[in-house]
């Protein structure tokens, strides 16, 4: 290995370890122009040197399994990479830049990198980060293990225990702050989550060979067959071609004046692998009017004679005494000795070939997602374990749970139901107006179509930073407000209806973030108050209607269902329950779209708001709420009804 640099002539002074490349200070500002995402993954020999000085064994030797050489050589970047990668994050997320060394601090935050607390009064007193968080008066510490096993729990358990002491002593010397431990454990799952895939793939395979194995079979059976009709084939005009010369041998004329190939086209073909395949074989037959138009299609392939020269004239001339009819009947004797039933396994005449029909049908995408979900789960395990000063609760990754509700007047509410339905009034400059059923959440997003003053804007908006993530046209589709849309729970969001349009299903690629028109319905159908996808089919509810509609997404044919009530408003859980609203009859219903049952539910709550919209949200595997919103003299106001299931 070079010491300096070829293209600089200067010494190596960092290390890439997504390449394994090495660099000088002028390589690398091209190495990271070249390849941006290569740029945190690149140490200086100053950091590995740092790193080494204080580096810590337990955290790249396992005592309790035995690894190679390699396994712990390894694990000294992995552990380093995953603890600057976290660092950066941390930085990112409050907003504090980046630059090597020890301590970085905001107002607020404190972030302690691998920084040695001399007053602990113990050993293990250099954790990989602190984080010291002065407006929430707490103090986490956080080690980070990069192990090649998946004792994730053990792991997890013997970062707590050595911390206990350095966690007791900080809290000590900061006794108004709550101190944790917080173990980050990253196991070494990624061959057995790719093994069970590979399983699932190679079933597949396997299922896939199965149906071919017939067709394939046959298909070499009929191969096989043209081969040896084409060598017949082949063979026997060769035989014609002998005859032809041995009765005009002293003819100078062209020996195909028979007429068998007729060499009229005199453009040269090329002489290609491709005209001699099954495939090109098949074809020349099919299109082929004869036998002789078969042979002169392919006299400059298949039939050149300069090709299937089978036979030795003048040998055979000489060991049958220029007997024209003995030559001749010698080698038809020969051919013929080919169908001998003696030495013939097969009657190729009485060939027998399966007729196939293939049918397919889309499989149950959602279906088989629930399957394979249900086959592996990856799971992140809390620590539940603490010293008697401490909590291993991280307040900055609890699930909220959030009502978003939206103003016509530029703006929404978020009501935070985690937090004793806290309030919060966020400011937008969008105007929402007749989008009550044009919304959908996925994940941390909500995605708005169309309205009355953006008929052909849609939006995404984001709940973990409360603003606008990007606003784009409608194309590809008609907008329009008081559209319906559900989630298939993959890539789509689908689009039913609006005021205007009562005939369109219509789609938007969540990835791609493109429209499609997806299936036009026919007419009949109003304006849809609630839609959603179950088991591969589309359910959607018409307004002012005594029906919904389900929409195979497979065969995309349609069914209509008979209700006995008048839809003004309607929610679902997505799983086969809508949960309707009449408010002329201030009736208010579950319906199922499986078994066709209604059951009627309490309706006064809801029904004597003025425009009353129902909303459905899961609280717990047993508990469900419908919040309602409806105007008053104060505005929007939620109410709701709770669902034990």
């Amino acid at each position: 290995m070079t010491i300096k640099c070829l293209n600089h002539q200067r010494s190596h002074e960092f290390i890439c370890y997504q390449c394994n490349s090495l660099m000088c200070s002028k390589c690398i500002t091209i190495h990271i122009k070249d390849h941006p995402d290569h740029s945190d993954k690149i140490e200086h020999i100053d950091e590995i040197k740092d790193s080494l000085s204080t580096l810590k064994l337990d955290d790249i030797i396992d005592t309790t399994t035995t690894t190679n050489n390699n396994d712990s050589t390894n694990s000294i970047p992995r552990h380093n990479m995953v603890v600057k990668v976290i660092l950066k994050e941390m930085l990112k997320f409050h907003r504090i830049p980046y630059k090597p060394g020890a301590v970085y601090q905001s107002d607020t935050i404190e972030i302690l990198h691998e920084a040695r607390i001399d007053n602990a009064l113990t050993k293990t007193n250099k954790p990989d980060l602190i984080v010291k968080n002065r407006t929430k008066k707490s103090i986490k510490i956080i080690e980070i293990s990069v192990p090649y096993d998946n004792n994730i729990v053990k792991r997890s358990r013997d970062k707590i225990e050595k911390y206990q002491p350095l966690a007791a002593a900080l809290k000590k010397s900061n006794p108004d702050h709550k101190v944790a431990v917080i173990p980050i454990i990253i196991g070494a799952f990624e061959n057995d989550i790719k093994q069970h895939f590979e399983q699932l793939h190679q079933y597949l395979i396997i299922e896939e060979h199965k149906l071919q194995r017939d067709i394939i079979n046959d298909k070499h059976t009929i191969t096989n067959q043209i081969d040896k009709n084409i060598m017949n084939l082949k063979y026997l005009i060769n035989i014609i071609i002998l005859f032809n010369k041995l009765n005009n041998n002293n003819n100078s004329s062209d020996n195909n004046s028979n007429g068998i190939i007729n060499n009229e086209d005199t453009s040269i073909i090329p002489d290609t692998t491709t005209l001699y395949s099954t495939t090109t074989i098949m074809e020349s037959i099919t299109t082929s009017s004869s036998l002789q138009s078969f042979i002169n299609h392919n006299n400059q392939t298949l039939f050149n004679d300069k090709n299937n020269n089978y036979f030795n004239i003048d040998e055979l001339i000489k060991q049958h005494s220029s007997d024209s009819s003995s030559i001749l009947l010698d080698i038809i004797h020969k051919y013929n000795n080919q169908f001998n039933e003696s030495t013939t396994n097969t009657d190729d005449n009485n060939l027998t070939l399966s007729s196939y029909k293939l049918t397919i049908k889309q499989p149950d995408f959602n279906q088989l997602n629930s399957i394979i979900e249900q086959s592996i789960k990856l799971d992140n395990i809390e620590s539940t374990e603490s010293i008697n000063t401490t909590t291993t609760t991280n307040n900055n990754d609890n699930k909220q749970s959030y009502i978003f509700t939206t103003h016509q007047s530029k703006g929404a509410t978020l009501i935070n139901t985690s937090n004793n339905n806290s309030i919060e009034e966020l400011k937008f400059d969008y105007q929402f107006d007749f989008i009550y059923s044009a919304i959908v959440s996925i994940g941390e997003y909500i995605y708005i179509f169309g309205g009355y003053t953006n008929e052909n804007k849609w939006i995404k908006i984001s709940i973990r930073s409360k603003s606008i993530e990007h606003i784009g046209d409608i194309e590809g589709i008609k907008g329009d407000y008081f559209i319906s849309v559900c989630y298939d729970g993959q890539d789509h969001i689908y689009l039913v209806n609006g005021w205007k349009i009562k005939n369109r299903i219509d789609r938007f690629n969540i990835k791609t973030m493109k429209f499609e028109s997806y299936h036009q319905i026919p007419f009949g159908y109003d304006r849809q108050v609630s839609s959603m996808i179950f088991k591969g089919s589309l359910y959607s509810i018409s307004y002012n209607q005594y029906k919904l509609f389900q929409f195979d997404l497979t065969n995309r044919t349609i069914i209509d269902h008979q209700i006995d009530i008048i839809p003004f408003s309607a929610c679902h859980d997505n799983n086969g329950n809508f949960f309707i609203l009449d408010r002329l009859n201030k009736r208010f219903i579950k319906y199922n779209v499986e078994t066709k049952q209604t059951i009627n539910l309490n309706a006064v709550p809801l029904a004597n708001a003025y425009y009353p919209f129902v909303m459905y949200h899961r609280e717990s595997p047993t508990s469900s709420y419908i919040y309602s919103f409806g105007y008053s003299n104060r505005g929007v106001l939620p109410h709701q009804l709770h669902f034990n299931k």
